[in-house]
């Protein structure tokens, strides 16, 4: 089972959903008109960080945009189902339709993410100036985590076809 490499692959896209949580999807700062900046993250949970006014020159926030409750939920189905994908090794066709299923679920997901929750940090931060926004690392994963599963249902299906040739000579 493990073996395989669509199970490594399909591992390293659990670990990929994992670091989701971990890590914040973009990180805004905004100056005003004296020169403070202010720097907010953008988290699937949200985190502590220091409370209104206890530094005037960097006051940082963590938020929770108005969907994320959505994007956690498909965070967590994504991390779920690609566990249970791994353990269906013995229904190789079954394993490579719902890691299809998964590909297209993490594309609402990215969709979702650029569509509805970038911009919020820039309402967030608006009154007070200019807002220069970073994306940082729980951006780029769910993009690569879509590689790594296209790329394991592409083995999946090879392993397949491979099963069909031997069962052809037999």
């Amino acid at each position: 089972m493990i073996q395989r490499i669509q199970s490594f692959l399909l591992v390293l896209a659990l670990v990929g959903f994992v670091l989701l949580f971990l890590f914040p999807t973009a990180t805004y700062e905004a100056t005003d008109s004296v020169g403070n900046i202010t720097t907010s993250e953008l988290n699937l949970i949200k985190k502590s960080g220091p409370s209104e006014g206890s530094e005037i020159g960097d006051l940082s926030k963590s938020f929770m945009p108005q969907n994320s409750i959505l994007l956690m939920a498909l965070a967590i189905i994504l991390g779920i189902g690609t566990l249970v994908s791994i353990f269906m090794y013995k229904n190789r066709i079954r394993q490579m339709r719902f890691v299809s299923f998964l590909a297209l679920v993490n594309l609402l997901y990215i969709g979702l993410m650029f569509l509805s929750t970038i911009p919020d940090g820039e309402k967030v931060l608006a009154n007070l100036g200019a807002v220069a926004t970073t994306y940082s690392i729980g951006t780029y994963v769910p993009l690569i985590t879509i590689v790594l599963i296209v790329i394991a249902q592409r083995a999946i299906r090879r392993d397949e076809m491979k099963v069909r040739a031997a069962d052809r000579i037999r």
